[in-house]
């Protein structure tokens, strides 16, 4: 978590701190569901070189007949 999101101030009432810890979690969540949209991005790209891979290499082989 950041420094930032530790900061309570002191003038807010019971219901606005609550809110606070729920925009936070919130946060966090979204934070998460970002990165594992990252990496589920990259494993497809990798996935997609790897055909474009596959598929030249089959190309080459059907070269060579």
């Amino acid at each position: 978590m950041d420094e930032d999101d530790s900061y309570v101030p002191s003038d807010l009432t019971a219901e606005e701190r609550q809110e606070l810890g729920n925009i936070r979690r919130r946060k966090q969540e979204l934070l998460a569901d970002i990165q594992r949209l990252k990496d589920e991005i990259a494993e497809v790209a990798n996935e997609i070189e790897n055909l474009g891979s596959t598929e030249e290499s089959f190309g080459f082989c059907s070269l060579l007949r």
